[in-house]
């Protein structure tokens, strides 16, 4: 007999019974940093995480990491194990482009459920921007195309975005001003995070006037390359309260995977691709007994502009072919309907997969946001994709255990 695999509601009741959550975490500064390599970044950002956690390195028994771009290693999260030394029970490196980071909570969460560890430190760190010459990263966007049947003919990562753009602006009679304000929004919440890379002002009048890069994105439109790390701890409420933390977890409510894609060459159609985001939507919203009615901050992955809106629509957050007209109308402002992104997201504060987002929605649950923080959230939603709109994870968090 084969090994039954849990479904949906049997992920709730472990979730439930062991009331799993993030309990520390930790961010370091961000932009051009030279002289550190991507450990440096790794275990500064673990140590600021086991800090504010409260607890001892040696309370840590189980380490997820993400891929480095520029640092490779066969072996990454036992190289960082060994580099920060930590002998852990359980370890695992997950490399599924920007779905990484919101996967990596899932991942301690099973982890914990199966008693392969107790208290999972999830940590991302890479010195891209000094690290990487622009030749170098060129080459290293070039992997999310078909190496036959796309990239000798042109077809690069942000290309392939603009594509999506296009069809997204036809199909909806969108305009460019649709993409360009989710930036502008992005750019205002930066201003307001201690460690966000760009925090100059922009306005819809800056981008519409920059050339473009891939029509109808300009550089705005994509997100910034930075060396930086953050990290967070995953664990029980019961292990917490064992190792004397004092402060309740932001705990895990949901959470939920999608594909799509690889290559566009094998997307049909927008509708492919809302299908896979929106799977990962109702898994995680199945999970944790809730609707996007529960939620009051969310954060979804920015690489590009054209994926916040593919997401908004594709989760259910507004209806298809009205995200672009919410986000003109400022609805995506921390101080509005649909707070997004508090810390800036990729395209302002920082380029660390979805790490940021994770880190801001515990700050935001915990009500430690400072300026950025909305009035007295419950529940968050965070959102990763990776490739080119291709791999999807979503988690739900929240101030109170699951009942």
């Amino acid at each position: 007999m084969g090994t039954q695999i849990p479904n949906v509601d049997d992920t709730r009741e472990l979730l439930k019974k062991n009331q799993i959550g993030i309990v520390g975490i930790g961010e370091t500064e961000q932009g051009k940093i030279p002289g550190k390599s991507s450990f440096d970044f790794l275990s500064h950002a673990s140590k600021l995480a086991i800090e504010d956690a409260g607890i001892l390195k040696s309370d840590v028994d189980g380490i997820i990491t993400a891929f480095s771009l520029v640092e490779e290693t066969f072996m990454h999260c036992t190289t960082f194990a060994d580099y920060i030394g930590i002998n852990p029970k359980y370890f695992e490196s997950i490399a599924i482009g920007g779905a990484t980071a919101v996967w990596m909570t899932a991942a301690a969460a099973m982890a914990i459920n199966s008693g392969q560890a107790e208290v999972v430190l999830c940590a991302r760190g890479d010195n891209t921007l000094s690290g990487i010459s622009s030749a170098g990263m060129i080459a290293l966007i070039r992997e999310m195309c078909h190496g036959e049947f796309e990239y000798p003919f042109g077809l690069t990562t942000p290309g392939g975005y603009a594509l999506l753009a296009q069809r997204y602006l036809y199909e909806t009679k969108g305009k460019r001003e649709h993409l360009h304000s989710v930036a502008v929004t992005m750019r205002q919440h930066a201003k307001l995070k201690e460690n966000a890379m760009n925090k100059d002002d922009l306005s819809l009048d800056d981008i519409l006037n920059t050339r473009l890069l891939a029509s109808p994105l300009t550089k705005y439109d994509c997100s910034i390359v930075t060396d930086g790390g953050a990290a967070f701890i995953v664990t029980t409420k019961a292990k917490a309260k064992e190792l004397g933390i004092k402060r309740d977890p932001v705990y895990l409510h949901g959470m939920g995977q999608g594909f799509s894609h690889q290559y566009l060459t094998s997307c049909a159609d927008l509708n492919q691709i809302y299908g896979a985001i929106e799977t990962s939507g109702e898994k995680a919203f199945k999970t944790a007994g809730m609707t996007n009615q529960n939620v009051d901050v969310t954060f979804l992955y920015d690489c590009f502009t054209i994926t916040t809106l593919l997401e908004l629509e594709g989760l259910g957050i507004v209806p298809r072919g009205h995200a672009g007209a919410a986000a003109l109308e400022g609805r995506l402002h921390k101080d509005a309907d649909i707070p997004l992104n508090t810390h800036g997201g990729l395209l302002s504060q920082a380029h660390l997969g979805a790490m940021h987002h994770v880190v801001e929605a515990v700050l935001q649950l915990r009500g430690e946001a400072g300026e950025r923080q909305v009035k007295s959230p419950s529940t968050a939603l965070v959102h990763g994709n990776g490739g080119i709109v291709s791999a999807h994870s979503t988690i739900l968090l929240g101030n109170e255990p699951l009942s």
